[in-house]
């Protein structure tokens, strides 16, 4: 990796034409005082006021903390801290606002189930040391994924009790992962490496390789199709075909490592990177802006936007780590405004599985969730819609209890439409 240009002047000029500077995102002070490296943060699925950060006082085998909200980010609490070497918090999923699981520099995996005031230890493989683990994905509340620096890919189908190794692993390190569907996942890693698995993480196979002793650090997917990976130096690849094929491209200007990226739809897109900034495009990657301005002092760790379209980004400070906060976009991430989606599913009641139809004509990315009577996802889907015509999800709800739930399509950080369903059960 090259090192970062020394002055705000420079990257500027470097910018050109093509990255006009907006200051967008607001800083949002913690109650630490001391370093703080906030790798993840996650806001519990359909909702927008409770979320977490967490971190490490080191970059190896230090001191975890877990940061909470309660008001959409406007103010953190230390929620969880410890003393002990290789409890630093690495990577965060909460699958609802109590339940949550963590993973550390220590190679060890933590779950909640209180909202992060206690948490329980595993070393989910005592016959090797993991290393950090880099990432940590559920599906839903039986089915996840996460990467280790040493010992590759895991998967679990019991909720977390037992974590099993891929049977074929990437043969590099592996930083970041991805659900593009229920079962298919996608990673990325050293030496710009892609992998792919579509059996729910237990065997994986590459999908691209780029250069040598560059990385790979950021990915996120649409759908089983349509995803983005981000490397360093401003480099990106785009795939339409789910992997089969990889498109190049660059973030003009960018001189370090981009290790968040968020796409909302095919055309707007986020990435958060190091030295400090965060850069959109609202065309796929013809053009990016500079959406929050350069900070040379934090690096960028992590991104993304809670259902009404408010985004955050976590990072490194010398007080506290970095929180940004970025005010709601409007009702479409492209400043459009959207209607109620035309909406249908069927059956309904359903017995084991439903078909969703649905037309949104801004296209992009759709998400459908079921949400339960306390307000839990138990499905998530996410489609790339049709911006003529119909667009179709199929969704299976053959483990879902007997009982009444509602359907949700978010797009562009809003609901566009909601039913209600019964389902009758198994």
């Amino acid at each position: 990796m090259k090192p970062s240009l020394p002055l705000p002047l420079v990257i500027a000029s470097l910018l050109g034409a093509h990255v006009a500077t907006a200051q967008n995102w607001t800083a949002i002070s913690t109650p630490v005082t001391s370093n703080l490296i906030l790798y993840d943060i996650d806001f519990p699925a359909a909702q927008d006021d409770i979320g977490y950060a967490g971190g490490s006082n080191v970059t190896y085998n230090g001191h975890g903390t877990l940061l909470k909200t309660v008001d959409q980010g406007n103010t953190w609490s230390v929620a969880w801290s410890s003393t002990a070497s290789g409890t630093g918090i690495t990577a965060l999923y909460f699958l609802n606002a109590d339940t949550g699981f963590a993973g550390t520099q220590g190679g060890n995996i933590m779950k909640t189930t209180d909202g992060g005031t206690t948490w329980s230890s595993t070393d989910f493989d005592s016959a090797n040391d993991q290393g950090d683990i880099n990432d940590l994905q559920f599906h839903d509340a039986d089915h996840g994924v996460l990467t280790t620096s040493y010992n590759g890919i895991y998967h679990t189908s019991d909720g977390g009790a037992t974590w099993e190794p891929a049977t074929t692993n990437p043969g590099m390190g592996q930083y970041a992962l991805c659900y593009a569907d229920a079962t298919t996942l996608f990673s990325c890693g050293n030496d710009q490496s892609i992998y792919k698995s579509t059996d729910g993480g237990a065997t994986w196979a590459s999908s691209f390789q780029g250069t040598f002793q560059t990385v790979s650090l950021g990915i996120d997917f649409l759908d089983a199709d349509h995803g983005m990976v981000t490397s360093e130096e401003g480099q990106y690849f785009k795939t339409t075909d789910g992997g089969a094929t990889w498109t190049p491209g660059t973030i003009p200007g960018q001189s370090g490592l981009m290790r968040g990226v968020v796409m909302l739809d095919l055309d707007n897109i986020f990435v958060c990177a190091t030295p400090g900034q965060v850069f959109r495009t609202q065309d796929g990657g013809t053009t990016w802006t500079d959406d929050s301005g350069v900070n040379f002092d934090p690096s960028y760790y992590a991104i993304l936007f809670t259902p009404n379209g408010t985004g955050f980004v976590c990072g490194s400070g010398a007080t506290g780590g970095t929180i940004l906060k970025r005010t709601p976009l409007t009702t479409a991430v492209a400043d459009r405004t959207v209607g109620e989606a035309a909406f249908t599913i069927y059956p309904n009641p359903v017995s084991s599985s439903m078909t969703v139809e649905f037309s949104n004509p801004l296209g992009g990315r759709v998400e459908v969730t079921v949400v339960n009577g306390l307000g839990e996802v138990v499905r998530s889907k996410r489609v790339t819609a049709k911006s003529v015509g119909t667009s179709r999800a199929e969704v299976d709800l053959s483990n879902c209890a007997a009982g009444r739930y509602t359907v949700n399509l978010i797009a562009g950080g809003a609901v566009i439409g909601s039913r209600n369903i019964t389902v009758a059960g198994r």
